[in-house]
């Protein structure tokens, strides 16, 4: 005779089974959003792919944009941030990371994707609006937290907005993947790197160096040639008006 299962074991592996589910309907349902659009996407389309009820999606997700919030979630901590060292390690270097990061690009394409799919939809969808912004603050706090808390250390300098810079380099992220729907993307990977690389050391600079104009070098004028300088009449010699009364004479007596 088989004995009972513990009731914690049990639960255990119904918890699991769970996680497991709800994992497959996001990547199922990002994969459907990057081939179809999130707009053109039903719920019904998502249970028919994955071979489940509406209701068992319904009973992980509280709508559509629920799950696209969680697929966006679930690719931004699988191709961002599981790719970038932890501030908090002491050997922790944000220019080397944020230079391998965009010299990545290629491979955060279907994250980009995803996140075009949602900023259209936010624009009509409350409710999609709502699910994604609260999304995107929490990685945004957390990334902002991370990067006050050891911005001594990384040699940030006090007068950088490490909001703004961090919203900056975010906004590049996202409008690389407007550009990519339309078929734009960087000449190359290195060209891209160097950028993001130039960008994050200007972080360390003050702003008064980084305001200072750049003085263009003043193209060199060919010289112009110069007419021979005619003498005035009293650098002429002193003789001068001698020369003149006698041609006065010379005319006077002709005419006579």
């Amino acid at each position: 005779m088989t004995a009972p299962a513990e009731p914690g074991r049990t639960q255990g592996r119904g918890a699991e089974k769970g996680r497991a589910t709800r994992a497959a309907l996001v990547e199922l349902a990002a994969d459907l959003f990057a081939e179809k659009g999130y707009v053109q996407t039903s719920i019904r389309d998502i249970s028919r792919r994955g071979s489940v009820t509406s209701g068992a999606i319904y009973g992980h997700f509280r709508n559509k944009a629920d799950l696209l919030a969680e697929a966006i979630s679930a690719r931004t901590s699988e191709e961002l941030v599981a790719q970038s060292p932890g501030l908090d390690a002491g050997d922790a270097d944000y220019v080397e990371t944020l230079t391998r990061l965009a010299r990545d690009y290629p491979r955060r394409r279907r994250l980009r994707a995803l996140l075009v799919q949602g900023a259209a939809a936010a624009q009509t969808d409350e409710e999609t609006r709502t699910r994604l912004r609260e999304e995107q603050l929490e990685y945004l706090a957390g990334w902002l937290e991370a990067y006050e808390r050891e911005r001594e250390r990384m040699g940030i300098h006090p007068t950088v907005d490490v909001q703004a810079a961090l919203l900056y380099t975010w906004a590049v992220e996202l409008g690389l993947g407007v550009l990519e729907s339309v078929g734009i993307t960087p000449a190359s990977k290195e060209g891209w790197a160097d950028i993001q690389n130039r960008l994050a050391r200007s972080l360390r600079l003050p702003a008064e160096e980084l305001a200072a104009p750049v003085t263009a070098t003043p193209k060199k004028r060919p010289a112009r040639k110069q007419a021979p300088a005619t003498r005035a009449p009293a650098e002429q010699g002193d003789d001068a008006p001698e020369r003149t009364r006698r041609r006065a004479s010379r005319g006077g007596a002709a005419r006579r």
